[in-house]
């Protein structure tokens, strides 16, 4: 997949999720097979008014790239600014979400609530896009319901107002992340544009990649909670699409050292704050594994790195111990 000059390999990317997609959650994604990076979402307003408040979600790795960086904001002079702020600091796209149900955003006119008026979505996109010279992209939603579905009206203004790319979860607003995701309007959004369509939603697995490839069409896909505490879900699809056959599940020892260089990353960019962002990580890296309920609660009450690790690798070695076992019994 290609983004104006920008060769995506195979497009698969990591979607921008809020208190999750940092420069560590990026790096690791793109360690493991994502072709492009998404910054957690950055206000307009936030970032114009006060660009300090924000160094932590804009600041950039030149191994992650190319990374894009996700605004929103519903003043078109502000986002334009925005843009142009951010067209300095080292990202390869400017991404608009269009598609946030946050209730505190959606109050701010950003967001979903753009669905509901797609001449000012227009009047957003266009002032970005002449405000940077980076390719800008837009990700947004079915529409604000089931009764005002607006995907396909919505994706050609975006690319009559000069995005280079399109990515849509196919949920409305009202649905938030509940329900299926429509991948039946991804195919017909793609059928209407010239432009790059990615596919986003009920992404869990390998195979339901390549399936929404199959059925849709699109260019790209994105994934987005099915790789929390699984980084390795885009090397195992890209395996799926090159060669057919997925890549297992890490054995425990990877998901330790992948855990622990997480953790390492973390503290080093966010200090104190490190650990407690780290134990809903531990979680997820944990899941589906045997005993990971007891290692959650007891991971969930640490405050210290040193605590954090010998933790992690008590519970990790546990689990490949009994791996060896349960292999070891008649």
């Amino acid at each position: 997949m290609k983004i104006k000059d920008l060769d995506l390999g195979l497009g698969l990317a990591a979607a921008p999720i809020a208190g999750v997609s940092d420069l560590a959650f990026r790096l690791l994604a793109r360690r493991n097979g994502a072709d492009l990076v998404f910054t957690e979402m950055i206000s307009s307003a936030s970032l114009t008014r006060n660009p300090g408040l924000n160094a932590r979600h804009i600041m950039t790795d030149d191994e992650e790239r190319p990374v894009a960086a996700q605004i929103f904001g519903a003043d078109p002079d502000e986002m334009a600014r925005a843009a142009s702020i951010l067209s300095e600091k080292g990202f390869d796209l400017i991404d608009i979400n269009i598609g946030c149900p946050v209730r505190k955003v959606i109050r701010s006119g950003a967001g979903s609530a753009l669905l509901r008026d797609i001449r000012q979505a227009w009047k957003v996109i266009h002032a970005v896009v002449h405000a940077t010279h980076l390719p800008v992209t837009v990700k947004t939603r079915s529409g604000w319901d089931q009764e005002s579905l607006c995907a396909v009206d919505l994706a050609l203004a975006a690319e009559d107002a000069g995005a280079a790319a399109l990515t849509l979860h196919p949920r409305t607003k009202s649905q938030a992340f509940c329900g299926r995701s429509d991948w039946e309007i991804i195919r017909k959004v793609k059928a209407s544009l010239k432009i790059p369509v990615i596919g986003n939603g009920d992404i869990k697995v390998p195979e339901d990649g390549e399936r929404m490839f199959r059925e849709t069409h699109c260019d790209g896909i994105m994934i987005g909670r099915a790789a929390m505490g699984n980084p390795w879900i885009f090397s195992s699809l890209r395996s799926l699409l090159l060669y057919g056959k997925a890549d297992p599940r890490p054995d425990p020892e990877t998901i330790k050292q992948t855990l622990l260089m997480h953790l390492k990353m973390e503290v080093e960019l966010k200090g104190g704050k490190g650990v407690p962002y780290m134990r809903k990580f531990a979680g997820w890296y944990s899941r589906g594994l045997p005993g990971s309920a007891e290692f959650r609660n007891r991971i969930h009450r640490v405050e210290h790195d040193e605590e954090f690790r010998r933790l992690v690798k008590e519970y990790f070695d546990s689990v490949k111990n009994r791996i060896w076992a349960d292999r070891a019994a008649p």
